[in-house]
This record gives structure tokens, C-alpha cells and sequence, in this order.
């Protein structure tokens, strides 16, 4: 892992973008399955609420899979990612879920905590309007707090599933790796968030402008923000590769 320079991030998104065009029929109906999936796994009984969550770095490393093999112009096939759902990688997987839903858990905790719960009840309850709860010294502070907090712990997981999966990496060897990838290339990624931020304000207002707030209006732009979290995660490929290199893939017809 050596120094990035900030053009970086820029160059990762174009890179994500020309992947996209490769194989765009492809990629989105995984996304589209994996929305799907997600509806469907809110319906298990008891468990419906957490295993989304638990099974996120599961999907993660289904997505930069097949965006690698789109790279490569090689067809998503079921066969390309059976070896994410065997073992010790599927466990690895869902422990690194587990872990990201207990951090989670803890930061909502504190956010709770620092705000009060009277607070939050009389808020969950509609008894005290937003803007008020917002106009609380405390609402403030406890965003930082839990914003700040939040941005090395994103850090460790952008790259942990990816590094699970290909690099057969124990889930916390993954973490310490991916964090210290990120902070050896923060410059980039800090150009390669605001770009996509920027892209995603502009798309969005762009499509008010052109359809308008109406129902179509937001049918076009729900479509259009699938398509971006496509292409975001082919760029997460690009950055991938850029400093991790590029991975093996199964041989076609293995």
C-alpha cells in the first residue's frame, strides 16, 4: 500500500463508471435481487430487523465479485460466487455483520444517552416537533460525537469484506488493513466522497427539474439512485484493486 495521490478518487469513480458500461443489464439485476432480498429478509420472524444487517458484508463481497468479473468482461454466473457462502469465508462474513451491528448498537446507545430519552420518546411519539429537538444543544453535540466516531469505523470496514473474501483475512486482520489503506489514501477518498456527494445532490435535483416532485418524478429518481449505488460499488472495486491489486477470479468453467 503505498501513497495516493488525491486525483485518485476522482479516477476510481470514472473507472467505476466504465465498469458499469461493461455489463449494466448484469450488475442490476443483482442489485435489483439484492433489494429484493433485503424486503424479504425484514419478513423473518424475530430476526427480520438484524440480519440485513448481519448479511451486509455478505452482499459486499456478492457485489465487488461480480464487479470484478464485469472488469473482466466475464458473465455473472451463480457458480462465480458460491465460494462466498462457504466456509471459513460466509463465517468471517456474517461475524464481521455481527460485529458492524453491535458497534452500531453502541453508537445509538450513546447518541440516546447524550440527547436523553425523555428526548427521544417525546420525538418517537410526535410530541415535540424536529426542529425543536434540533434546536437542543445536546441534539448538536451528540451528532458530532457520533459522526466523528462513525468515520473510523467506516474506514475499517470499506475494504473488510473484499479483504475477507480474496484475501482469506480473519476479521480483524481485514479491519486493521482496510482502515490503514483508507488513512494512507485519505486524500483521495476524502475527493472521492465529495464527488459523490456532488453527483448524487446534482442527479437529484436534476431530476426534479427535468419531471418535477410528482410520482414519476420520484419513480425516475429512486431508479436513478439504484444505478448510482451500482456504479459507487464498481468504484469501490476500482479503489480496490488500485492498492490491494487485482484478484484472482475462478477459472470460467471451474
Amino acid at each position: 500500500m503505498s501513497n495516493i495521490p488525491a486525483s485518485a478518487g476522482v479516477a476510481w469513480i470514472r473507472e467505476g463508471f466504465a465498469i458499469f458500461r461493461k455489463q449494466p443489464g448484469g450488475l442490476m439485476l443483482m442489485m435489483l435481487a439484492y433489494l429484493v432480498a433485503s424486503v424479504l429478509l425484514a419478513f423473518v420472524p424475530l430476526l427480520g430487523q438484524v440480519l440485513p444487517m448481519i448479511l451486509a458484508p455478505v452482499f459486499t463481497a456478492v457485489f465487488v465479485q461480480a464487479c470484478a468479473a464485469a472488469d473482466r468482461s466475464r458473465p455473472l454466473t451463480p457458480e462465480m460466487l458460491r465460494p462466498i457462502f462457504q466456509k471459513p469465508v460466509f463465517s468471517r462474513l456474517t461475524g464481521l455483520g455481527t460485529l458492524l451491528m453491535l458497534v452500531l448498537l453502541m453508537l445509538l446507545l450513546l447518541f440516546v444517552w447524550m440527547v436523553g430519552l425523555d428526548v427521544m420518546r417525546q420525538l418517537a411519539e410526535q410530541k415535540l416537533k424536529p426542529e425543536a429537538v434540533a434546536a437542543n444543544g445536546n441534539f448538536g453535540l451528540a451528532m458530532l460525537v457520533v459522526f466523528l466516531l462513525s468515520l473510523p469505523i467506516s474506514m475499517a470496514m470499506l475494504f473488510a469484506a473484499p479483504l475477507i473474501f480474496w484475501q482469506q483475512m480473519g476479521v480483524g486482520k481485514a479491519l486493521f488493513y482496510s482502515f490503514f489503506a483508507v488513512w494512507r489514501a485519505l486524500r483521495a477518498f476524502l475527493l472521492y466522497f465529495l464527488c459523490w456527494m456532488a453527483i448524487v445532490m446534482l442527479l437529484t435535483n436534476l431530476v426534479y427539474l427535468l419531471v418535477g416532485m410528482t410520482l414519476l418524478g420520484k419513480a425516475v429518481q429512486q431508479s436513478a439512485l439504484m444505478v448510482v449505488m451500482m456504479v459507487i460499488q464498481c468504484s469501490v472495486y476500482a479503489a480496490y484493486k488500485h492498492i490491494f491489486g487485482e484478484p484472482q477470479l475462478p477459472a470460467e468453467g471451474a
